[in-house]
């Protein structure tokens, strides 16, 4: 995708008219819609019933492969994983009851869980506000619905993001007007996960014009946007002796070169830990690509040997075989016991039901910490390559400092007068 796609949330109330139908498809069509998240489709007689009828349409310029897709049998939500340019999506659309059924937002949860991959988009009709304030014209002094704690739970604990709330936090706009309660509520909403806010360019509440509730648009870059990555280091390494050498052999030699009495003990240990790492990468992807070559190698005697032995199937050729898938399988299961250590797919060491649940606990630790907006001269960033260039600058900035004390002596006299509290005996002590 070169540029963002338009998604739109529309209840639509009902198809089982053609001319209706000529009337959405067109509107969407105006609104230059990608993909459309359609519910109360109604299509049939035989689909009058109001939990009948989601779907999810793609437009054919858009280059979407689907791979798997999940159906409720009572027409309640529609689950399809699929890659669009090959960025893997998770879309689902939901027409939630009007009753108030906590168990439906479980379901919900249990199906991000465990069916979705790639990056995600929940929308549709949930049939419940998340702020009886804001979401509510007039505003509602009722009792906080089931429904609507569950849906705020399923946001908190998937790491997930009203996208429309998220984009304007106090304003109060509404989806579906009630023509029997003379009333507007907020109930359709685009839900996506807190790491993936850098890709949301714009969302839009469109007037409600062919159905009782509004189109909800949004502009969503789908494009290979680099992800920041932490590095951590392989513990694999450590068990290397060339490694440990190499590394303190560095670490001495960098010491040698940066020990003066210019540079404070802090700035010289900051400066060591960036430098090492530095060097640990460049030792580790040499490493790498030598292990790499080898396998070539490996794969490539094995073929010929096979194809050797095929037409003579002597001792010896059968044992170098031997020998060298032996080699080969060592040579794998070092890459193997790597990607266990690091946990990057599954937890497939532990049972089911303790997969979702580390699955649960790392989504709420990686979005906790996570940096999604950052205010920056009065103007609000969200891409994670600004957001990094941003903290570089401000840190570049800092330790460019001129009024940065330099004097051992001053530093000293400033110190020894800061009177600061200390702990008695007896808090040691006990």
């Amino acid at each position: 995708v070169t540029q963002s796609s338009l998604f739109i949330s529309y209840n639509v109330n009902g198809l089982h008219s053609p001319i209706k139908r000529k009337k959405i498809l067109g509107q969407l069509k105006s609104f230059n819609c990608h993909i459309a998240f359609l519910q109360e489709m109604h299509l049939s007689d035989i689909e009058r019933d109001k939990k009948r009828g989601v779907t999810i349409l793609v437009h054919r310029q858009i280059n979407f492969t689907p791979l798997t897709t999940y159906r409720d049998p009572h027409g309640r939500y529609i689950v399809v994983n699929g890659s669009v340019d090959g960025v893997l999506v998770s879309l689902i659309n939901i027409y939630a009851p009007n009753e108030d059924e906590p168990n439906f937002i479980h379901t919900i949860s249990n199906l991000v869980l465990q069916k979705c991959s790639g990056v995600l988009l929940l929308g549709g009709d949930f049939n419940c506000v998340l702020s009886r304030y804001l979401d509510k014209q007039p505003s509602s002094k009722s009792h906080a619905s089931q429904m609507r704690k569950a849906l705020k739970h399923l946001t908190t604990e998937l790491g997930l993001i009203d996208v429309w709330r998220n984009r304007f936090p106090r304003v109060r706009d509404y989806t579906f007007y009630s023509h029997r309660h003379a009333s507007y509520s907020s109930i359709d909403f685009f839900f996506t996960s807190k790491t993936e806010e850098h890709r949301i360019d714009n969302i839009e509440i469109l007037p409600i014009t062919l159905s009782d509730h509004a189109p909800l648009s949004l502009s969503w870059d789908l494009g290979l946007t680099p992800r920041l990555k932490l590095w951590r280091l392989n513990a694999s390494l450590l068990n290397d002796s060339q490694f440990c050498e190499f590394i303190h052999a560095e670490l001495n030699t960098y010491l040698e070169l940066n020990t003066t009495p210019e540079i404070s003990p802090l700035t010289l240990w900051d400066c060591a830990k960036a430098y090492i790492r530095g060097r640990i990468i460049s030792f580790a992807s040499a490493r790498k690509k030598r292990k790499e070559a080898r396998r070539c190698e490996l794969e490539a005697k094995i073929r010929y040997l096979e194809q050797q032995h095929k037409k003579a199937q002597t001792a010896t050729l059968l044992s170098d075989l031997k020998m060298l898938r032996s080699e080969l399988d060592s040579l794998l299961n070092e890459k193997i016991e790597g990607n266990l250590r690091f946990i990057k797919q599954k937890y497939y060491e532990q049972g089911s039901r303790a997969s979702r649940l580390l699955a649960i606990r790392l989504r709420k630790q990686q979005t906790r910490s996570m940096v999604q907006k950052l205010k920056s001269d009065q103007t609000l960033i969200t891409k994670p390559n600004q957001i990094a260039s941003c903290f570089a600058n401000f840190f570049e900035s800092l330790y460019k400092n001129s009024d940065t004390c330099k004097d051992d002596n001053t530093l000293s006299d400033f110190l020894e007068k800061i009177n600061l509290k200390t702990l008695t005996y007896g808090y040691l002590s006990g």
